[in-house]
């Protein structure tokens, strides 16, 4: 018996098995009683694997890869769902990965190289981008993949593929939409790079799109580079403030550099939310902290994770085909704007 027998018995998702395992504060007493009289009324032990030096079952091997090790809401769907594997009592191969200027195919075969070498059963793929790849090229990992947040070609019919997105551009188009709505018409933008090709790429091409729309176009030299870095978010929106003391607004690609974006206001002697109407997307948590609390586009995190844990354990037990499935973003109105 496995966590994925104790979720189906006790009618709950196997993440629910996990989190009530993990002592997780987020579930109901209710549901955590319940879970926990299954469990003990079927003498589940996930430590048994351990105990005993058992190979997990079927030997089954789940590769999780990273792109990106910095970005938050990437590294929590990872730590998440390795737990849910984990506990379903297979065997983790992880691998993270900085280098997204990389050449895709090269990056493709090594991938391909990896999970052939160490037999994985299945692979979860967070970011990345292998937009260029053919399908066919796709479906040469040799076992069951999911993308999460990659850039992908457009599925082939009965592609040995499954992914999981966010609607990063309908998103991002409503996020700069909403500053063009409020009337601002000297907006400031802080993207990851000119040359970032994954779904933050795909975001900043929607913010464009909006400015272009709306007559907006002198707005496409407000467009500022952070990698992703605090550090210099902060340093180029201080630069720019100082050179355009008319910006009412900046448009952010991701809440992790936010915080320097709001310090950066503050220095400048103008009030954040106020004087300059601020915005972003990811909703990986925080940002309601902060002075002021911050609009953001919030991508679901829990019901993905959940999501992918269910679809990645059917397709190794082969109870279900490959999905692609979009889930949307959600509005979360702050103080900020």
């Amino acid at each position: 018996m496995n966590i994925r027998d104790i979720a189906r018995i006790a009618k709950v998702t196997p993440g629910t098995v996990s989190k009530v395992l993990n002592n997780y504060p987020e579930i109901s007493e209710a549901t955590r009683q319940h879970v926990m009289q299954v469990i003990e009324a079927n003498q589940y032990d996930p430590t048994a694997n351990l105990r005993t030096g058992k190979a997990a079952p079927a030997s089954t091997r789940v590769g999780i890869f990273l792109e990106s090790v910095f970005n938050p809401f990437y590294s929590y769907i990872e730590h998440m769902l390795s737990r849910h594997v984990y506990n379903a009592g297979y065997t983790i191969f992880a691998f993270h990965d900085n280098f997204y200027r990389q050449d895709k195919w090269e990056k493709f075969q090594e991938l391909a190289s990896y999970a052939s070498a160490n037999k994985l059963t299945a692979l979860v793929y967070i970011g990345g981008h292998f937009g260029n790849l053919s399908a066919e090229q796709m479906d040469a990992l040799g076992c069951p993949a999911i993308f999460v947040n990659t850039v992908l070609p457009l599925p082939a019919e009965n592609a040995r593929y499954s992914s999981v997105q966010v609607n990063h551009y309908d998103a991002a188009f409503a996020q700069m939409s909403y500053l063009v709505r409020q009337g601002h018409k000297n907006i400031c933008t802080v993207i990851s790079s000119g040359i970032d090709n994954s779904v933050y790429g795909i975001r900043a091409e929607a913010y464009r799109d909006v400015l272009r729309k709306n007559s907006l176009e002198e707005c496409l030299d407000g467009f500022l580079q952070s990698d992703y870095d605090r550090n210099k978010a902060y340093r180029a929106v201080s630069a720019y403030l100082a050179g355009h003391p008319d910006t009412t607004a900046v448009c952010s690609v991701t809440d992790y550099i936010v915080p320097g974006i709001l310090r950066a206001i503050h220095d400048a002697g103008r009030t954040p939310g106020k004087d300059v109407a601020v915005i972003s997307f990811d909703g990986t948590g925080g940002l309601e902290h902060c002075i002021p609390s911050v609009t953001t586009f919030q991508q679901p995190q829990e019901d993905m994770v959940e999501f992918i844990s269910d679809l990645l354990f059917d397709l190794i037990s082969g109870k279900r085909k490959h999905q692609h499935v979009i889930f949307q973003a959600k509005f979360i109105k702050g103080e900020s704007c």
